[in-house]
Order: C-alpha cells, then sequence, then structure tokens
C-alpha cells in the first residue's frame, strides 16, 4: 500500500553507527520500564537503539499521558530537543531491555571532526519526524477513525519480525496514537472481534484477519 500512513508513527531505520563514531560514544543497557529520558530536562543527551524498544510519551498537567512516538533499532531519538539546545518535552521510556548509544555535545564536537558525514545522518532523522509529524496531522484531520486505528496497528506490525500478528500494547496507547479516547479504541476493537479481525487479552491485541485490516486502512484512500 503506497499511503502517507508508512513509518507515520516510527522515525526512519538507520544502518548500524559507522565504526569511528561507535568508539566515540557510551553504550549503556536500561531495563524494562527504566526512564531514560525525562520531560522537561535539559536535552543534554540523544540516543541510538541498538536492540529493545523506546516509547516517547508527553505527559499532560491533569496526569494524563500520551504516547507519541517509538524508537527501535536503527532509530535515533531525543535528537530534535537536543539539537534545539531545549529541554525535553518527552518522556523516553524502555518498553523492553533496551542497548543504546549516547551521544552528548562533547562526542559531537569529536564526531564531527572523524566523520562530518555523520551529521547528514542525523539531519535525514530530524526531517523524517517533521514528516511523521505532518502525516499524522493528516490523517487525524481527514480520516475516520477507524481507519487511522486500523494504519497505527499496520505500521507497528511492519517493524515486528515477518508473520507477528500479536502486539503487546494497552489501549491507552493505542487511543494516543489514534488521538481520541481510550473509550472509543475500545468499542472499535471490541466490534473488530466480533467480526473476527482481532482477539484481545489484557495488555495484547491479536489480528486474526490481517486482509480485512488492510482494507479497513485502505477506506482513507478511496
Amino acid at each position: 500500500m503506497q499511503h502517507a500512513f508508512h513509518e507515520a508513527f516510527f522515525p526512519r531505520r538507520f544502518g548500524p553507527l559507522p565504526p569511528e563514531v561507535s568508539q566515540l560514544v557510551k553504550l549503556k543497557i536500561f531495563g524494562k520500564g527504566s526512564i531514560i529520558v525525562q520531560q522537561g530536562e535539559p536535552a543534554q543527551h540523544f540516543y541510538y537503539v541498538h536492540s529493545g524498544q523506546v516509547k516517547a510519551s508527553i505527559l499532560r498537567y491533569d496526569g494524563t499521558e500520551k504516547v507519541v512516538a517509538f524508537a527501535e533499532p536503527g532509530q535515533y531519538f531525543a535528537d530534535v530537543p537536543f539539537f534545539q539546545q531545549v529541554n525535553h518535552w518527552y518522556k523516553c521510556e524502555a518498553v523492553e531491555p533496551t542497548q543504546v548509544s549516547e551521544f552528548s555535545q562533547a562526542m559531537m564536537e569529536m564526531i564531527m571532526r572523524a566523520r562530518p558525514d555523520f551529521v547528514l545522518t542525523l539531519m535525514q532523522s530530524m526531517a523524517h519526524k517533521v514528516w511523521m509529524l505532518s502525516n499524522q496531522m493528516m490523517s487525524l484531520t481527514f480520516d475516520p477513525f477507524e481507519v487511522r486505528l486500523a494504519r497505527i496497528l499496520l505500521e507497528i506490525l511492519r517493524w515486528r519480525p515477518k508473520g507477528t500478528r500479536s502486539l503487546s500494547i494497552t489501549h491507552q496507547e493505542l487511543s494516543s496514537l489514534v488521538g481520541t479516547s481510550r473509550v472509543m479504541v475500545t468499542r472499535v476493537l471490541n466490534e473488530w472481534r466480533e467480526r473476527g479481525i482481532v482477539q484481545m487479552r489484557k495488555g495484547e491485541v491479536c489480528i486474526i484477519d490481517m486482509p480485512a485490516l488492510e482494507r479497513t486502512a485502505e477506506l482513507g484512500a478511496e
């Protein structure tokens, strides 16, 4: 499917770090549930994911949390506020045991001398995030809710190993990605379950009828 929702909720994947870069940055390991970046803290570092998964979310003044993106192997996160030299506007949490490389300002100065071409990779990463935001806003404005939900599920599956049909994700996290209430997500998933499209367990959604989900995702392009 050649639609703008491809990669709309995940940063672009890049290849392994160049050896000249790897030897200059700090390798760190975070356990499941560890906070890597705290919302409101000065953006003194950004990160590259080697393994695992990181969830970026924004905590609102009323205590509700909105998931804005996920980062997986081959992707950078927290790079935009780092280069803007502002505080982090979101929290980054390890969804599972995660290994990352940590970049600092001093490290970047050395990297720019050793591999100036690496700066282009970082610019591409940040530009893609702007494109992601544009796609999400367009989808939120013009596409029906069921279409948005189907597209997000397919997008998440696209980053999983081939053949994956089960996703560890809560209704609250899906509602944050779609931009609606958890009640609405639950209602639609229950309707899909009655139609045999999905099965649900606590914190998990399993896709049973992939063609039906893909047809729903394509409705917005008609």
